[in-house]
């Protein structure tokens, strides 16, 4: 999903994790802060319900790389949460 500053895409997911799902993964990636005008993409994530139990330590090892490397003036940053059944 795109990181908007729109509240729909902030909420979003808050709204995931309330699903009766056991086991899901969410990650972000966000490559530049978001716009002081309000427009604009600065970001993507990822919710994925039943991941497969090895993402979230790929995940782990290869997001702060993504993050250097795509970053934008330094300001690439991530967030990685699970919930394991």
């Amino acid at each position: 999903y795109p990181q908007l500053q729109r509240s729909e895409a902030v909420q979003l997911p808050a709204e995931l994790q309330r699903l009766p799902a056991k086991s899901w993964l969410h990650v972000t990636l966000s490559v530049q802060t978001p716009s002081a005008d309000g427009f604009g993409m600065y970001g993507s994530g990822l919710f994925i319900i039943n991941p497969p139990w090895t993402l979230h330590a790929t995940l782990q090892a290869v997001m702060p790389l993504l993050a250097a490397r795509l970053g934008r003036d330094g300001q690439g940053s991530f967030v990685l949460e699970q919930q394991a059944d």
